[in-house]
């Protein structure tokens, strides 16, 4: 039986950092809902960017069903071999029940708006991110996509304020481990 982690976040608190971490540490299948998206808009040709990760999702939700992209995530986890399984991004209500059906155990990685603009600055997976004023950050705070997360934070098992170093973050995740490991 495989051991399920969802991970819950706003924007740049380090879920992706926590993901790609527990992969390498602990040979988890990790696995976002955005890395389906990614490979449509790789192979129609188009920008990796917030907007079109929006709006692909938001138009494969209307035309198929609102789990379409959780039916792609389901298909990858059984092709796993690995014992444990790392789900991120999880921004939805019913993504958050469909990943809790599988008995996951969910972190909610947060940390100040402040904090998460000054990381953007330095990111450069998602086209235009990094050249964000303030005001159009937060205004993406204010998007469909984004305005449950608090409320689905609120509901997770475990919390990490990541707002020190990495290696305090990877220090959070260990023993969060070591605890759903044990139960």
């Amino acid at each position: 039986m495989k051991t399920v982690i969802g991970l819950v976040g706003e924007r740049l608190t380090g879920k992706d950092q926590a993901g790609e971490y527990l992969r390498q540490k602990h040979q988890a299948f990790y696995i976002r809902y955005s890395h389906i998206l990614d490979e449509i808009l790789n192979v129609l040709n188009q920008p990796i960017s917030r907007m079109n990760e929006i709006n692909l999702g938001k138009a494969l939700r209307e035309l198929y069903q609102k789990n379409v992209l959780w039916d792609g995530m389901q298909k990858r986890i059984s092709e796993s071999q690995a014992d444990l399984v790392v789900i991120g991004s999880i921004r939805l209500q019913d993504e958050f029940e469909s990943v809790k059906a599988l008995g996951a155990k969910m972190i909610y990685v947060t940390a100040p708006l402040d904090l998460r603009y000054e990381r953007s600055k330095q990111r450069t997976e998602k086209v235009g991110e990094a050249e964000q004023s303030m005001d159009e950050f937060t205004e993406i705070e204010r998007l469909w996509t984004e305005k449950e997360i608090p409320k689905l934070g609120a509901q997770c098992d475990f919390k990490i304020d990541n707002i020190g170093t990495e290696q305090e973050l990877y220090k959070k995740l260990d023993d969060i481990i070591e605890k759903i490991l044990k139960s």
